[in-house]
């Protein structure tokens, strides 16, 4: 059952164009009230796969760090509260988007960290799983550019994914990384077409970066 739900929560990750960004930028992590802020002022909170997880206070300044990882946030992207389920979300602050229809939903490229376990799995077969399930809601997403790569020692699973909905044009990078004991780490970076050209290779810098703690 996890398996599925957790599924269920990728795709809402990307789905998320389907509401609007409102939530995401009204749960924008405030350093006063919600957050603790180290000397380097990095925000601390409780992240990660255990529902009990407590924050590795040892941050280092441009990442998000939790007791099960650690990935790069990048100049001009923000850490934001996660939703239930998501292990990790940052959003990039005032990023100028040219698409109209964006703008009105006020949507801004992000990228979301979720674990799962693959039971028995393979990355590729789990990943074919995610993408029979997004088929059946966005019937014309079109999915291109998959490759294997390893990240940090582990072997990962990239796929780039383009779909319109409300009249815009979404890009979406999807990255699986396999766990330590039969589990898998997701990481999903969203924005608009136009947008992919300047975020596009920070993406694959996020996910190269990603590291599992020890």
């Amino acid at each position: 059952m996890k398996n599925k739900n957790t599924i269920l929560i990728i795709l809402g990750i990307i789905l998320i164009i389907l509401i609007g960004f409102y939530w995401i930028s009204q749960n924008r992590l405030n350093i006063k009230n919600s957050g603790q802020q180290n000397q380097n002022g990095v925000i601390t909170e409780e992240t990660g796969a255990g529902v009990n997880n407590q924050v590795n206070n040892k941050q280092s300044q441009n990442k998000i760090i939790t007791d099960d990882f650690s990935v790069n946030l990048p100049d001009g992207w923000e850490q934001t509260s996660p939703g239930m389920g998501i292990s990790a979300m940052a959003v990039k602050i005032n990023e100028e988007i040219g698409d109209p229809a964006a703008q009105k939903i006020n949507f801004q490229s992000y990228f979301a960290v979720v674990y799962d376990t693959l039971q028995g799995k393979s990355i590729k077969e789990y990943l074919q799983t995610v993408k029979n399930q997004l088929l059946q809601v966005v019937p014309d997403v079109v999915f291109n550019k998959e490759q294997d790569i390893m990240i940090n020692g582990k072997p990962a699973h990239t796929i780039e994914a383009e779909l319109v909905q409300q009249g815009i044009n979404f890009k979406v990078l999807m990255v699986l990384i396999e766990g330590k004991e039969g589990d898998v780490w997701t990481i999903s970076f969203n924005t608009t077409k136009s947008n992919w050209e300047e975020n596009g290779e920070i993406f694959y810098s996020v996910a190269n970066s990603f590291v599992l703690n020890k």
